[in-house]
């Protein structure tokens, strides 16, 4: 039987959940859940002796999506019926929660994976370094943690000095990395097995220009290191970034160019709800973030490989048993890592073939460079 939820913790096994929301993403440090159970009476005072704090695996199928800590527990009855929500994160929610403490709170030379775990030895998690994160064990000059910023903000501040992304595996280990090329094996088209989707193409936090800045030497105020700018964004919306150190030549070009691809990646998304937290109809693989996927959506402006950026299990009466996928442009993650990918086809102006024909190639290729999901 497919799609079966259950949180081992305390040495036992929970499961019957009548309500489920498990959330994993790229973007999301830490997974999260929340599970409930509604019961008529079982004739016992404490069906389910869970507790905050504990140790729990939460697992579907038997493979575990999150572990970590149970974060709250609320038991409740009324005259007919029992019921038990409880909600936990992985291991690594303590990072987004807990301060950054290490001896002086200075590094000099040493590289990112060194940082991160020197932070996280205390909490007991381990570091990976995935196969695109090779910037990683590069050597910063020097680093220091900021008074009273949480674990996780400063390894952010870190790895975006090499244009890295962090995110939990489901194990309860804490991976810097960028996505990669795993391919669903199951395509998301229109009409087909799309149950309901929604686009959001935003502007709120898109700019046109970003200047980075970093501290002059020899003087007492910043000077321009560097500049990237959207060519989507066509009025005039700057933005100055302080540079987390005293960045030099390229590497503020390279940090301004990071700013535009992130935010212009976030902006641009879709969410996809399907059926079955599986593929191929219950008999392929989980839904998991990090996955290619093909899409086909008219209506979406889209017939092209996509990124899951984020997936959502759930579970209840009025949708049953659906899966939610957050779907993103992965030409922006692929710029982080330096790969050139082919451009989104758009099937409003081409019935899901491509873009417009007709045009010359160097009209073409233009188009492709500036290409935007939101204005295709």
């Amino acid at each position: 039987m497919a799609d079966v939820c259950e949180l081992r913790v305390g040495g036992k096994i929970y499961g019957g959940w009548t309500e489920i929301e498990i959330q994993r993403g790229l973007e999301q440090v830490s997974g999260q859940f929340s599970l409930q159970v509604t019961e008529r009476w079982p004739g016992q005072e404490e069906p389910r002796p869970i507790m905050p704090g504990q140790l729990c695996v939460l697992t579907i199928d038997g493979m575990p999506v999150v572990t970590g800590y149970v974060d709250d527990c609320q038991p409740g009855y009324d005259a007919t019926s029992t019921w038990f929500h409880v909600s936990g994160r992985d291991k690594t929610a303590d990072l987004v929660d807990c301060s950054a403490i290490h001896k002086s709170g200075q590094w000099k030379g040493a590289s990112l994976a060194r940082i991160a775990a020197d932070l996280l030895g205390p909490f007991g998690i381990a570091v990976v370094v995935g196969p695109r994160a090779g910037a990683a064990n590069k050597p910063i000059a020097s680093f220091n943690i900021e008074e009273g910023e949480t674990v996780f903000d400063c390894l952010e501040r870190a790895a975006r000095l090499h244009a890295l992304m962090m995110w939990t595996d489901g194990q309860g280990r804490l991976v810097i990395d960028l996505p990669g090329v795993e391919r669903a094996k199951t395509a998301l088209a229109e009409g087909e097995n799309i149950l309901r989707a929604d686009g959001n193409f935003s502007w709120r936090e898109r700019y046109s220009d970003y200047i980075v800045k970093g501290q002059g030497r020899g003087h007492g105020q910043h000077a321009v290191k560097g500049s990237a700018k959207d060519s989507t964004v066509t009025r005039h919306r700057p933005l100055i970034v302080l540079a987390e150190d005293d960045a030099h030549g390229p590497s503020a070009g390279e940090r301004a160019t990071w700013e535009c691809t992130v935010r212009r990646g976030r902006a641009n998304r879709a969410t996809i709800r399907v059926q079955s937290w599986r593929q191929q109809g219950d008999a392929g693989p989980l839904w998991a973030p990090g996955q290619r996927v093909t899409l086909n959506s008219p209506r979406l402006r889209v017939s092209a490989e996509m990124l899951i950026a984020s997936v959502t299990y759930l579970k209840n009466a009025n949708d049953g048993t659906v899966c939610d996928l957050e779907i993103a442009d992965p030409r922006a993650f692929d710029r982080l890592a330096g790969v050139r990918t082919a451009s989104l086809n758009s099937t409003r102006h081409s019935g899901g073939k491509g873009l417009a024909s007709g045009k010359s190639d160097k009209g073409r290729k233009k188009k492709k460079d500036d290409e935007d999901w939101s204005m295709l």
